[in-house]
């Protein structure tokens, strides 16, 4: 369940922030904060980016940054941000993206339940739009409760 990983204390609304690079700071810090991911994580997720474009938008309005698990990882954590205005990740496709899900993976299974929820909340039309468009924590976290 979606709730095992996201709580109010890694949960973030904001109506607007300047760029990508901003949004995915916010996502990752409480994964830095948490002892799930070491600093250097961000660095090596803003260098994908530059290298290979916005690897993590995974669909309308949804990114899910995140790094190799040798670049940062230390357990397996998720953090969630959620911008109402949304921002531009240079996404041609699924810009602007409103709900990014930072992850820090320490292997590539370890994380296949939790990835397994975020797919049932993302293809849930209804429950991603109610995400999307959250007031407040509690408002997101009954959302991801159900997932």
């Amino acid at each position: 369940m979606l709730s095992d990983w996201i709580n109010e204390n890694n949960t973030t609304l904001i109506t607007r922030i300047k760029d990508w690079q901003s949004a995915v700071a916010l996502a990752v810090q409480p994964l830095i904060d948490s002892g799930a991911a070491e600093s250097r994580y961000l660095q090596a997720i803003y260098d994908m980016h530059r290298e290979i474009g916005p690897y993590y938008v995974l669909g309308e309005g949804i990114a899910m940054p995140h790094a190799r698990p040798e670049e940062g990882a230390v357990r397996t954590a998720l953090s969630l941000v959620i911008v109402s205005e949304g921002v531009e990740f240079g996404s041609e496709d699924n810009d602007p993206v409103y709900v990014i899900f930072a992850l820090a993976a320490v292997d590539s299974h370890s994380h296949i339940e939790m990835i397994a929820s975020l797919s049932h909340l993302f293809c849930d039309d209804e429950a991603a739009k109610k995400l999307k468009q959250s007031k407040n924590k509690q408002e997101a976290l009954d959302i991801i409760r159900q997932f």
